[in-house]
């Protein structure tokens, strides 16, 4: 109303009147027991006071105290900065504070509407610390738009690497698959070596100088394993190299033996 008495440069003192010609139904049965008791005289009813009684009939101060309230608490969550900013500014209009001269609240509105920003946002603007309203806003729209670029970028490059069929475009440590090793390489690589006495037994050369053919083979003690200390008729010994004792391959031990299921059976 106030808007449109100015636009149209209706004179002041009669702004009452003509706000008052637009009531209808229980606003304006209101009206007429209201100006009974506002109006002294033949002297007009002041804007002013018109629209303290008002807002006491149709807009009261628990009203008001509760949007205020609400501004205060007010976070943008899961708005958007364009809603975050509308939904401030229509609360801003009833505190105080926002109701004087626009240099007065305009800091105050800068900062009360920084504190509701999402921290990713807040985090980006908060050091610029820029003081008029309309330019916060809009570089808190270029912030968003920076932000959901990023995240959708993200989430492009995920997807490609989830479905792509060729591994070797994904990064280095991500589902990378290497092919397994060989038992040429774990039992080389892994596998303990022998001493040296135990090499010289698996040669045969332990037994130069202990005596040879059949008067070394009898000789029991010539038969001892150094390594082991145990009688065995093989020359090699496996004490502790992980290899199995029946066909000298790692990865099982002798009475697990796949080799020696296979003899067994052709046997049978």
């Amino acid at each position: 109303m106030e808007r449109a008495m100015q636009a149209q440069h209706v004179p002041e003192n009669q702004y009452v009147e003509f706000a008052t010609y637009k009531f209808e139904e229980e606003a304006q049965f209101w009206w007429q027991g209201a100006r009974r008791l506002l109006q002294q005289g033949d002297v007009a009813v002041s804007w002013d006071a018109f629209r303290v009684e008002f807002y006491k009939k149709y807009f009261s101060n628990s009203v008001r105290a509760a949007k205020k309230l609400e501004l205060l608490q007010l976070k943008q969550g899961s708005m958007t900065v364009a809603e975050y900013t509308s939904k401030f500014e229509e609360l801003c209009r009833f505190l105080m504070v926002c109701q004087g001269a626009p240099e007065s609240y305009e800091e105050w509105k800068c900062i009360k509407y920084e504190g509701g920003l999402r921290s990713e946002i807040l985090t980006a603007v908060g050091p610029m610390e820029v003081r008029i309203f309309s330019e916060l806003v809009n570089k808190s729209r270029v912030v968003e738009e920076y932000l959901r670029k990023v995240v959708v970028e993200k989430n492009d490059c995920g997807e490609f690497y989830k479905n792509s069929q060729d591994r070797d475009l994904a990064p280095r440590g991500q589902d990378r698959d290497f092919a397994p090793r060989s038992q040429n390489f774990k039992s080389s690589g892994n596998a303990p070596q022998y001493s040296q006495d135990c090499n010289d037994y698996r040669k045969g050369d332990y037994h130069k100088g202990h005596g040879k053919g059949k008067q070394a083979g009898t000789n029991q003690e010539n038969l001892r394993c150094p390594r082991c200390e145990r009688y065995h008729s093989k020359m090699s010994c496996m004490a502790g190299v992980g290899l199995c004792y029946h066909c000298e391959l790692p990865g099982h031990v002798s009475r697990h033996c796949p080799n020696r299921k296979d003899q067994d059976a052709s046997r049978s």
